[in-house]
């Protein structure tokens, strides 16, 4: 499925009406699409349409056109008095046919008694914050108990980013024409969108531009997750290094060590605090432990680097931060880890902490990977986690380039950024908003990294399966989101990542004695 910013949307609309298809049979098709989706997914039998001044409200005087000729009573509600072009003879057209008409001053009264609400107010290229005009008559909008149907892009909601300054429509569903908006699939503006449809307006192949933002679904995947192939050991399907763990924090270790094993890592080395090694040892049999020199408070500290760098030597990747702790000790010891391993390195939770005011992963020169929630990014940026989250995209597009590393900013739209390219995960779900989950990830996409998999493709891959095992087992149980736990996930995620292989080839020929084994 492809996604658009307003500016790649724009071209692609200049290409096809260059090739002869003009902008008005583009806004036909565009309102006859997202009419017949209202009536299959509503059946309103009164409609209002709130249309704006440019192309939006144009689809939006069409698909009033539509309802009507389907029998439904409709009303408009036009924001200016005057129009031009498409947008005025598809306006025209209504007045013809007897539909009702009126200003902004009538918007409260005909949502009185509306079963749909169609809002095209403002369109996709709207950014920035809404003017007090429009602003009342969003909050109108919203008050209304009416379904909303938005076209394109909630109004108030940036097509591009996401990001909304004031008010902005709550829709239940939006309908794209042509490419689903940006905006609608990174949140704020994804709880504004509802559900999300697109509809073909007639946009050939040779009109299309290259996304700037790619969703990162299964088929964008395929093909990137290498198969054990013959002959193999245990070193040769991935050898990971976890730097994870304390005292009072053994969960984390386990939790990111078990993603590893079970998204296909070969061996996992875990170092952690040497209070915590002989608990972890009894519970993580299939992997190979070590304690390490800790400080009073049970925490590693840069005295443990020699440990680790004993282990890293063996290791294609290595994870640190999941129960690290916070402090002077942790921040030397990450930053060590930074600048003595070679091999590709993820830092997720009280790593990125630690790294705050620190240039170290700018100076890195190797691979590194980060896993962020909105207030672990910030701190590295600077910002509050208030700030990040109203500005997923900008935010994670400019720590990948100050930081100069993959940036995967966890969230429902989890986004994924290095260099100049970015991703939007859709298989995130509000039940992996507990404690624990971000473990396995890291122990995921560490898995991955380990096996050859490059930083950008596994953090896409690591993201996508964990959301799908979460998805999983939701399907399986039927149990509410809320009682998911982290550790719900590991017998789900062979099952994801079956999907992900899809076709891809098994290891073939005879196994030769002894091959594979250890």
């Amino acid at each position: 499925m492809r996604l658009y910013t307003a500016e790649e949307m724009g071209s692609a609309d200049r290409a096809a009406q260059e090739m002869g298809i003009t902008g008005r049979i583009l806004m036909e098709r565009a309102g006859v699409g997202m009419a017949t989706l209202a009536l299959e997914r509503f059946s309103p039998r009164r409609a209002v349409a709130v249309c704006g001044g440019g192309n939006n409200g144009g689809d939006g005087f069409v698909v009033a056109r539509e309802l009507h000729r389907a029998g439904v009573e409709v009303e408009v509600v036009a924001s200016k008095e005057t129009y031009r072009g498409d947008p005025e003879a598809n306006l025209r057209a209504l007045r013809a046919l007897g539909i009702r008409v009126v200003g902004p001053e009538g918007l409260e009264g005909v949502l009185s008694g509306a079963e749909l609400v169609v809002d095209a107010l403002l369109g996709t290229g709207f950014s920035g914050e809404v003017r007090e005009r429009e602003a009342a008559m969003i909050r109108q909008i919203n008050a209304s108990p009416a379904p909303v149907l938005a076209v394109d892009v909630p109004s108030g909601v940036d097509g591009s980013t996401g990001e909304v300054r004031g008010a902005a429509v709550r829709a239940d569903l939006t309908v794209c024409a042509h490419a689903i908006k940006v905006g609608c699939v990174v949140s704020p503006g994804r709880e504004h969108a509802g559900r999300v449809a697109v509809v073909d307006i007639g946009i050939p192949p040779g009109a299309e531009v290259e996304p700037s933002v790619v969703l990162n679904d299964a088929a964008s995947l395929a093909g990137l997750i290498p198969r054990t192939a013959e002959p193999a050991h245990k070193y040769s399907a991935g050898a990971l290094l976890v730097v994870a763990g304390s005292r009072a924090m053994t969960g984390a270790a386990v939790m990111t060590v078990a993603g590893a094993q079970r998204a296909g890592c070969g061996i996992v080395f875990l170092v952690t605090a040497a209070g915590a090694a002989p608990l972890l040892d009894a519970r993580l049999t299939e992997a190979i432990v070590e304690g390490a020199p800790e400080d009073a408070a049970g925490h590693m500290g840069e005295e443990a680097l020699d440990a680790v760098l004993g282990r890293a030597g063996r290791a294609s990747a290595v994870v640190v931060g999941p129960g690290l702790g916070v402090g002077e000790g942790g921040r030397r010891l990450v930053e060590g880890i930074l600048r003595e391993v070679e091999a590709p390195v993820l830092l997720d939770a009280d790593a990125i902490t630690n790294l705050a005011g620190s240039g170290a992963l700018a100076r890195r020169e190797a691979p590194a990977v980060i896993t962020p929630h909105a207030g672990e990014l910030g701190r590295i940026m600077g910002a509050g986690a208030r700030e990040i989250s109203a500005s997923r995209l900008r935010c994670a597009r400019e720590a990948a380039r100050r930081h100069r590393c993959c940036v995967l900013l966890k969230g429902s739209d989890t986004i994924v950024v290095e260099g100049d390219r970015a991703a939007v995960n859709p298989t995130g779900h509000v039940a992996l908003a507990t404690a624990g989950t971000g473990d396995v990830l890291s122990g995921v996409i560490g898995a991955l990294l380990s096996r050859g998999v490059e930083p950008y493709d596994a953090a896409r891959a690591g993201a996508w399966a964990h959301g799908r095992a979460a998805r999983l087992w939701l399907e399986e149980t039927g149990w509410p989101a809320e009682s998911l736990i982290a550790t719900d996930l590991l017998s789900h995620l062979p099952r994801a990542f079956a999907e992900l292989l899809g076709n891809s080839p098994e290891a073939e020929g005879p196994a030769a004695p002894g091959s594979g084994a250890g």
